[in-house]
């Protein structure tokens, strides 16, 4: 009843963690006890033990004394042997709620006839994160240093914890977007020496707490360790006038507050910048990224489609031009045109009125013109269509021909397309397009064969056999 035996013996295994210490144990294990019926090892963090010194109690742990039980107590089970945990019986404690810690502390102050104020046994509490025996010894830490009378304040002093009170208010002005208050609160606890990262964490702990909350009431089971039944019930109120996803940015942006404080100039700064960001001052990244979405949308429908094409035109055919001209010889991998854009643009070019001037007859006495005028933009598409023609014109489109498939999948590549529709448009003045089809039956037009004819010819010839990678056989 006084507390006190010498048939209790409690060992602090991270003091005595060598093999010779635990043949001392085994030495003193075979005296019966003076005044018990058992004599009790408690071997305090357990896991401490080393190898060998777990291998020296396993003999006496197998067959130990009818009068002597060993108490091992640890909090990190994984470090034990399997070999000392199969030789015991094995009882996981789990962490006391909030409510049973303070009614255990309360009891122990009556005892001792300390005043202490409820707001200073939950901060004690709340340190202790569920442990009874850490709670009690903070507890005696506070009373050695302080007189009869404990206040809140004094607590706070000595654990460096923030005040439950402070924290509540400051949570709530966040979500209730008062960001004038919540940054006076900021500054008023770091005027009176608050340590502004445990302030930080104290709120994201209390946002985390009326998150779950708000995520479903059936998790309150889960906060009765760090909680009272009255402090529950003010989180439930505050989930009625929040939403989950404002909760989740402040807690964001909070976490992301704290990282910043210690190398902040202005320590108050990152907190006061969270709050203004959570409190919906300026716009949140996803916010910024939907008004930036929808401003491009409202530019691609006050927009022309013609010019956004004619853009998107220029754009290909300078690159593919600058390619060239740095590495004739390095194949060069076309940039695709944008399937929507090509649609836009056919959808557009048939709604429009067909220019009465155009007719396949006049395509077809500007097709040398069109290979000359395609050349330096690609002279292997020059190429190509030197051996296609003209077959008919459909409204504003025009079909071309070529007995070849490889030809007719090459001038029907975006990219391609778009060039060959460019220039056969500037030298018609109208706006066209093209389609491309295989007819085995189509003869490409001879040309008569002039020196400079022939140097153009062979340099076609050179070009096919670039694309091709064949080698001329006969001449």
């Amino acid at each position: 009843n006084s507390g006190k035996s010498l048939d209790i013996i409690e060992i602090d295994a991270a003091s005595n963690t060598g093999v010779d210490n635990i043949r001392e144990l085994r030495e003193t294990v075979a005296l019966s006890p003076s005044s018990l019926r058992y004599k009790i090892y408690i071997i305090d963090e357990a896991h401490m033990l080393s190898t060998g010194a777990f291998n020296a109690l396993l003999k006496t742990l197998e067959e130990p004394p009818a009068f002597v039980i060993f108490i091992l107590a640890t909090t990190e089970i994984h470090k034990i042997p399997d070999t000392i945990i199969s030789r015991c019986q094995r009882f996981d404690f789990t962490r006391l709620s909030f409510s049973h810690i303070i009614e255990k502390l309360s009891l122990i102050a009556k005892k001792e006839k300390v005043q202490i104020e409820k707001e200073a046994l939950e901060m004690i509490a709340l340190a202790s994160e569920g442990g009874m025996r850490d709670a009690e010894s903070l507890l005696g830490q506070i009373i050695s240093l302080e007189d009869k009378n404990i206040t809140a304040k004094e607590v706070q002093e000595i654990t460096g914890s923030s005040d439950k009170k402070n924290v509540a208010i400051l949570a709530k002005c966040i979500i209730e977007k008062k960001s004038s208050q919540a940054i006076s609160v900021i500054n008023e606890l770091s005027a009176d020496g608050i340590d502004l990262q445990v302030l930080a964490k104290s709120t994201i702990n209390y946002l985390r707490q009326v998150l779950l909350l708000k995520v479903s009431p059936q998790l309150k089971k889960y906060l009765s360790y760090e909680l009272t039944a009255e402090q529950i019930e003010k989180m439930i109120d505050l989930t009625k006038i929040s939403q989950t996803e404002e909760i989740v940015s402040a807690i964001d942006f909070l976490n992301e507050a704290q990282n910043k404080i210690s190398s902040s100039v202005i320590p108050q700064l990152p907190l006061e910048m969270a709050v203004i960001k959570s409190t919906g001052k300026i716009p949140s990244r996803k916010k910024e990224n939907e008004m930036e979405r929808k401003f491009f949308e409202e530019e691609k429908l006050t927009s022309s489609s013609g010019s956004i094409l004619e853009k998107e035109e220029e754009k290909i055919l300078k690159q593919e031009t600058s390619e060239k001209e740095e590495n004739r010889q390095e194949k060069i991998s076309p940039v695709p045109a944008p399937k929507a854009l090509l649609k836009e643009k056919q959808e557009l070019e048939e709604k429009k009125e067909i220019n009465p001037d155009l007719d396949i007859e006049k395509i077809r006495l500007n097709w040398k013109k069109l290979l000359l005028d395609i050349h330096p933009y690609n002279h292997s598409l020059s190429a190509f269509l030197s051996n296609c023609v003209a077959k008919k014109l459909e409204k504003n489109k025009v079909i071309l021909a070529t007995p070849y498939s490889f030809y007719q999948e090459k001038l029907s590549a975006p990219e391609n397309r778009l060039t060959i529709e460019k220039v056969l448009g500037n030298i018609l003045k109208a706006n066209v397009y093209i389609e491309v089809e295989i007819d085995r039956n189509v003869v490409a037009p001879k040309e008569e064969k002039t020196p400079e004819k022939e140097g153009r010819q062979d340099s076609l010839i050179d070009d096919a056999l670039e694309i091709m990678g064949g080698k001329i056989v006969e001449q």
